[in-house]
């Protein structure tokens, strides 16, 4: 769902194996490459999180190195995903893209819409735009 065609808000359900949610997410990068939306909003209160922290990691590193520079990502997560909602955040936080987790859809919305800034969308292929380390899954 896109809001105010700035924001994409994203909720997942049930759960998911690692291959399937690294395909996802470098779907949603792609997407992200070739749309000038502003920020992300990623649900996983209803999500099961049951990757272990080595799996965790990889989803990390993708959302660190396949995102746009400087792309504001805010988590909903429940009080069980507290941990790897802070270590998600602290991740993409030190690779200079803003992010907050949250326990509540309205306050990620409202952090997320403080930090819209309008995107310059690169050239195809140029710095910003989404690579292919993630590769095929498996």
């Amino acid at each position: 769902m896109v809001l105010d065609d700035k924001a994409l808000s994203i909720q997942l359900h049930g759960g998911c194996d690692i291959e399937a949610s690294l395909v996802s997410l470098q779907t949603l990068a792609d997407t992200l490459a070739k749309n000038p939306i502003e920020g992300l909003l990623m649900d996983y209160s209803r999500y099961e999180l049951t990757f272990e922290m080595d799996e965790f990691s990889k989803l990390a590193d993708a959302y660190c190195t396949e995102f746009p520079d400087r792309f504001p990502v805010a988590f909903v997560y429940r009080e069980n995903q507290v941990g790897r909602a802070i270590y998600m955040t602290r991740r993409l936080e030190e690779t200079g893209r803003p992010s907050r987790a949250f326990d509540s859809a309205d306050m990620a919305m409202s952090w997320l819409q403080d930090q819209l800034v309008p995107r310059v969308m690169p050239p195809s292929g140029g710095p910003g735009q989404s690579g292919t380390s993630l590769g095929a899954a498996g």
